[in-house]
């Protein structure tokens, strides 16, 4: 830990959790890539929320005090989550598309149904495609072999980019986005829609739908939903060019 920095912690953050926090993957990560743009002198811990099933950070507030390289200051206040995942899943069924999303509540935006892509939080062992994996089966209940992913980062940044910033101005997550085409028939279509699962350690109530492409386009507000279309579809175009 850079020892230059001045760390203070609010007074509601219980002194045994400051190396908890200091060392935890998600802070280790940010703090390492900020240092290589910034200088930082600072750092103040406003607030800790932790997984419900452990002591491990979940999202760390703060509010720094840094410059640019050439001592500008900078707005300091970050809401460290990591990074996370998110998966555009396509089915093909008798010559139309459909995307499989899942609703599930949102309290930050008042939904009580908001119309997702699976998803999910980068774990500590920071494998995106493992994580998107997982996440399928999870909420998708999709089980899919490693290569049937399509990294849509890799094709739009050419290896530039680990993901998009969900809200640069606040948080320093990046979410990986990838793409998998599967073709089912009428049946494994119907069977797909309206699944549920409840996983209360998370408190998530998922339910899955599957919805005609376009129509699902038009209905979903969620940031990760919209780029990840889009770059699936850029992703189309230049594979069809490359065949003909």
């Amino acid at each position: 830990m850079n020892s230059s920095i001045e760390y203070t912690f609010a007074s509601e953050i219980a002194e045994a959790d400051y190396p908890l926090i200091l060392e935890s993957r998600i802070f280790k990560d940010w703090l390492s890539a900020t240092e290589k743009q910034f200088k930082v002198t600072k750092i103040h811990f406003t607030s800790v929320d932790y997984l419900r099933n452990g002591r491990q950070p979940l999202f760390i507030k703060l509010n720094a005090t840094a410059t640019l390289p050439d001592g500008r200051p900078v707005h300091g206040i970050v809401l460290v989550r990591g990074n996370a995942v998110g998966i555009l899943v396509v089915l093909r069924c008798e010559g139309k598309k459909y995307l499989l999303l899942v609703r599930q509540p949102r309290f930050a935006i008042s939904e009580q149904a908001s119309l997702e892509i699976p998803a999910g939080i980068l774990d500590w062992t920071g494998d995106y495609r493992k994580v998107a994996l997982s996440e399928l089966e999870e909420e998708a209940q999709i089980k899919a072999d490693d290569s049937e992913l399509i990294d849509l980062m890799d094709f739009w940044y050419q290896g530039k980019s680990e993901g998009f910033a969900a809200s640069c101005g606040l948080l320093d997550e990046r979410i990986r986005l990838y793409a998998i085409e599967r073709d089912v028939t009428p049946e494994q279509l119907a069977a797909m829609d309206g699944r549920d699962q409840q996983y209360t350690e998370e408190i998530e109530w998922i339910k899955t739908v599957v919805l005609p492409y376009e129509e699902a386009a038009r209905q979903f507000i969620d940031g990760k939903n919209l780029i990840a279309l889009f770059l699936y579809e850029r992703w189309l175009k230049a594979t069809s060019s490359q065949d003909c």
